[in-house]
């Protein structure tokens, strides 16, 4: 490291500067250079404030929409809306089934009665399990998500009445674009419902019983 003191010193030494004016000089430089070194420490030390107060903020700002529940409380909501989206996803593919294409169903009117409402039937039977365990585990599915779940019932219950008061009208061009409606309808729900739950828990932090 370059010294100006002791380039000062040997100056004086060899007679072309007095003592005197070396330890002058000497001090000078030297208060300017701790000037300049305090400066810079000043700076990174500013700079180190800065990033532990934006990392303070972002860690706060996680915190605060964090959830703290037990184990044993988290594993129950997890078992709830496993359940329910297991029996939701099969009456999804059910329903989505229902009606057949126009251009695949049979020409003849009471065939093509007999084909739905044979699917109906199958819609039927997944439909009213989920509503029974939805119910079941109510106290333990977050509201936004059931919500969702609801919306979803009235889906497929308006289609099942639909198709049930009259199934010949509900064959007809304007019955499938209210059934499409209604699939629409429950699709919605149903994917918001997923993306809520993935939300729910990713905001999720198990604590010690």
């Amino acid at each position: 490291m370059f010294d100006f003191k002791t380039v000062l010193v040997s100056l004086a030494g060899s007679g072309l500067l007095s003592v005197s004016v070396v330890m002058g000089l000497s001090k000078y430089l030297g208060d300017r250079w701790m000037a300049r070194y305090k400066s810079g420490l000043d700076q990174q030390l500013e700079a180190y404030k800065d990033a532990l107060e934006r990392k303070r903020k972002r860690i706060e700002s996680e915190l605060g929409h964090r959830t703290y529940v037990s184990k044993t409380q988290f594993d129950t909501e997890y078992g709830a809306l496993k359940e329910c989206f297991a029996a939701l996803g099969k009456l999804r593919l059910s329903f989505n089934g229902l009606r057949p294409m126009i251009d695949w169903t049979p020409e003849d009117a009471e065939e093509k009665a007999r084909l739905v409402l044979a699917r109906l039937s199958r819609v039927t039977e997944r439909f009213n399990p989920f509503i029974e365990l939805a119910e079941s585990v109510y106290p333990f599915v977050p509201s936004d998500i059931y919500e969702q779940f609801e919306i979803c019932m009235k889906a497929v219950f308006t289609e099942i009445k639909h198709i049930e008061s009259d199934i010949y009208k509900a064959l007809t061009p304007a019955g499938y674009n209210n059934g499409q409606k209604q699939r629409e309808r429950f699709d919605q729900a149903y994917f918001a419902a997923a993306r809520l739950a993935r939300q729910h828990f990713q905001q999720i932090s198990i604590v010690s019983e």
